[in-house]
């Protein structure tokens, strides 16, 4: 024992004299943990670099395919970062508000324009392809829509604004696209109203519009766009149920006005202002309302009229009936069922004229105006002004307290709708039978 550990000595001292004739750095401490270590000690360079571990694993493991090491990025050429922020400086100018669209639809302005009459020609089933996008136009793809979008690129965001407004429609109007899936639809953003007037030819005021025929919505981007999109989508969905039939133009102008209060949570200003029209007494008959199917002659204010009665009356059947009653009177007009013929298969009696609408409706409008539930803020209240002398004072203000005289107060005359009397409607007329 003592013979072996006398000749395990003799060999260190032997290493530790070459490593100093041959001037390596080793000292016996590092040679006794090289000796009696689990793993042999590889020994690398003081500051290893890339080249080196890449050349070493190589040479160690000829079977791995070792890729080349990266090149360094090369910096910017100097052209290019002085041209870079006025590229930047040009993409914000270019940037009307949509990108920074919230998702919660109540901070974002509604459209205060007349909405653009949809494109709807008589042949609209009959599909036509898409064109190109114009010189100028990005374009991007999703899985519902077809985006071209002028000057610059479609980002993330805007597909994903279109997306929740394709995913809140599709719930809202579940009846009418859980059977007949709407088509993919085009959407075309423009980034000036000059290039949307010269594209589309329609009116100055217009800021969106859409094609039935087509599956195309046309708009420009600014603050209005969830609106302006909402109501040209709704356009595109809604009718696209009836078709090959043709919805009543009332019917889908007053579902896409609906559509877009109910996602914008605000009504345009014309639209309160005319609903004061109407609770005046002037009103456009339903006779006419109903049979309209082109707004080319109507003026501003006839138009406005129009507009927020179709919208009042989609309200009405939406909200103050049921919605399979709805549900079944668009079915019935999809059928291509006469108007009062639909009214009173979906809603019965008393519903069996068109002039019976239009009554129970406007009794009903009263009745919501009279409780409070029809507009967000009071009217103006008028200024009461002193009356001169000899004359009989004005009479007090609606808002006013009465003095208390100890008598009861008098009930107010309850107001009456006239409905005019109706007609009986022989059975077997009505399902097309003969006595």
């Amino acid at each position: 024992m003592g013979k072996s550990l006398f000749k395990i000595f003799l060999v260190l001292v032997l290493i530790v004299a070459v490593g100093m004739s041959i001037g390596c750095s080793w000292e016996l401490g590092d040679v006794m943990k090289a000796l009696f270590a689990n793993k042999p000690r590889i020994a690398s360079p003081s500051q290893p670099n890339q080249e080196y571990q890449r050349g070493r694993a190589q040479e160690l493991r000829p079977d791995i395919n070792v890729p080349p090491p990266a090149q360094p990025t090369e910096p910017a050429s100097q052209a290019q970062s002085q041209k870079q922020p006025q590229e930047q400086k040009d993409f914000t100018q270019m940037i009307s508000g949509l990108e920074r669209i919230s998702q919660v639809a109540s901070e974002q302005p509604g459209i205060e324009a007349i909405p653009t009459q949809a494109i709807r020609p008589a042949d609209a089933a009959h599909k036509v392809r898409w064109a190109p996008p114009p010189p100028g136009f990005f374009t991007a793809d999703t899985f519902n829509y077809l985006i071209y979008r002028e000057k610059n690129q479609v980002t993330s965001s805007i597909k994903s604004v279109l997306d929740t407004i394709h995913g809140n429609l599709m719930l809202d109007l579940t009846p009418f696209t859980v059977i007949i899936k709407p088509n993919k639809l085009l959407v075309m953003l423009f980034a000036t109203k000059e290039s949307y007037h010269d594209f589309t030819h329609l009116p100055s005021w217009s800021g969106a519009s859409s094609d039935l025929q087509a599956d195309t919505m046309y708009v420009i981007e600014g603050n209005s766009f969830y609106a302006l999109s909402v109501h040209e989508l709704t356009h595109l969905y809604f009718d696209g149920y009836f078709l090959p039939t043709l919805s009543p133009l009332w019917l889908s102008e007053g579902m896409a006005v609906y559509m877009q209060i109910y996602a914008s949570k605000q009504k345009p200003s014309w639209v309160d202002h005319s609903l004061r029209r109407i609770l005046s007494g002037e009103i456009i008959p339903f006779d006419e309302m109903t049979t309209t199917e082109d707004l080319s002659s109507y003026d501003t204010s006839r138009a406005e009229l129009w507009y927020t009665q179709a919208y009042s009356v989609v309200d009405y059947l939406l909200n103050n009936r049921t919605r399979d009653e709805f549900y079944k009177f668009c079915n019935e007009l999809k059928n291509k069922t006469p108007l009062y013929q639909a009214l009173y298969r979906a809603y019965g009696m008393p519903f069996n004229k068109v002039s019976v609408l239009q009554n129970v409706w406007l009794h009903d409008l009263q009745k919501d105006y009279q409780e409070g539930r029809l507009f967000q803020t009071p009217p103006p209240q008028v200024k009461q002004i002193p009356p001169a002398d000899g004359m009989a004072p004005a009479a007090p203000a609606k808002s006013a307290a009465k003095p208390n005289t100890g008598a009861a107060p008098q009930k107010p005359a309850t107001k009456t709708t006239k409905i005019n009397k109706l007609e009986t409607v022989d059975a077997n007329q009505y399902w097309g039978r003969t006595p």
